[in-house]
């Protein structure tokens, strides 16, 4: 288990970082689907040279791609590091601890379009978002396990009143004679 300190400062840079990355990386895509229509729809009229300043374009989002790559790279180490510190922390019964570091990973970048650094400390945005998740897990959890106990039950006893208060008829529909 790890017991680095996630600094909050580094955290929130690099959150801000990655959601710009985000868009920039959306931005090109725009463009890229762009010049692939364009190029599509020009190359059916007969002889077609792609412009240069395409290439560029196609050279630049390759870039902001591969940077987007990299900072979810740093982000997602960060965010695993954030999550085994909250699983060693909470320990819920219920929830299998690399599970839930995994679900925290994934929780955080489903919410982190979401975060805000004006409104508040990454560190707690994140946290509370782990935490609610993992509460939920364990709810979930529960009443799985409280339905699947009450689902035994009502079989045992369908099971019990089978067998002790219907012998005759069991044994009558299987042909077999029963002295009582």
């Amino acid at each position: 288990m790890s017991t680095e300190y996630l600094n909050n400062r580094t955290f929130e840079k690099l959150i801000v970082k990655f959601q710009m990355s985000k868009r920039e990386k959306l931005k090109y895509q725009l463009f890229m689907e762009d010049i692939k229509q364009t190029e599509i729809r020009t190359s059916k009229r007969g002889k077609y040279k792609k412009p240069e300043s395409w290439i560029q374009t196609e050279k630049v989002y390759k870039m902001v791609d591969l940077d987007h790559q990299n900072v979810q790279k740093e982000l997602a180490i960060a965010f695993y590091l954030l999550s085994e510190n909250i699983v060693r922390y909470a320990k819920f019964n219920l929830i299998d601890q690399d599970d839930a570091v995994q679900e925290g990973v994934m929780i955080c970048f489903e919410k982190i379009d979401r975060f805000d650094p004006q409104k508040g400390k990454a560190f707690n945005y994140m946290t509370t978002c782990i935490l609610n998740h993992f509460r939920q897990m364990y709810r979930t959890a529960r009443n799985y396990n409280e339905l699947k106990k009450k689902y035994l039950d009502f079989i045992q006893i369908q099971f019990e009143k089978q067998m002790s208060g219907n012998k005759k008829g069991i044994y009558k529909k299987h042909n077999i004679a029963v002295d009582s």
